[in-house]
């Protein structure tokens, strides 16, 4: 059984801008993403941020990022995917819609793309690098690529230790190993 992706992102941190203007509905998108709430109230505090005329450019990036984040996190995975695409046409180098258009693409089964987008993210500076290993080795190991997977989680937990899920990763191939070799030595025995 394959690791679920480690979706959230700093990306929507409310403490990372200043909304321009005092918008009360960016102010309220950005703290409620910020505090783990993804319900109807946060996705329509977003959208409507997102239509205020006087939002300076970095406020909008990030509060797109934010409601691709809430409908990431309601399983609106299409939604999310065009809502991070959108943020790459405005900026693309950011790292953080990088790392999140990747678990997208993780959610929608699309590996190889994620693959590329966490490696994109990861050369940009991604502000918690951790969870880009951690999602990559969620893809690879999706694709048969034990050994990158195995490297990918052993790198999250490198730069996170006793992070719970790459400590899980790492001790559920440490038990597949462990069963393997126990197998192979009971056919060796019974021959």
């Amino acid at each position: 059984m394959l690791a679920a992706p480690a979706l959230a992102q700093r990306g929507s941190d409310s403490r990372a801008v200043t909304i321009i203007g005092g918008d009360a509905y960016a102010q309220r998108c950005m703290t409620e993403v910020g505090s783990g709430l993804f319900g109807d109230d946060t996705l329509a505090a977003c959208t409507r941020a997102l239509r205020n005329p006087r939002l300076a450019e970095e406020s909008e990036i990030l509060l797109m990022i934010n409601r691709g984040v809430v409908l990431l996190r309601r399983g609106d995975n299409e939604g999310a995917l065009a809502q991070f695409d959108a943020v790459l046409e405005e900026d693309d180098e950011h790292a953080e819609a990088h790392l999140n258009r990747a678990g997208a693409l993780v959610q929608l089964q699309r590996y190889g793309p994620a693959i590329a987008e966490i490696t994109t993210a990861l050369s940009l500076g991604v502000s918690e690098p951790h969870k880009a290993y951690f999602n990559r080795g969620v893809a690879r190991e999706s694709l048969g690529d034990l050994r990158g997977a195995y490297e990918d989680y052993r790198t999250a937990l490198e730069i996170q230790p006793d992070w719970g899920p790459a400590n899980a990763e790492l001790a559920r191939f440490a038990r597949t190993r462990r069963d393997t070799l126990a197998g192979r030595l009971g056919e060796t025995g019974q021959q």
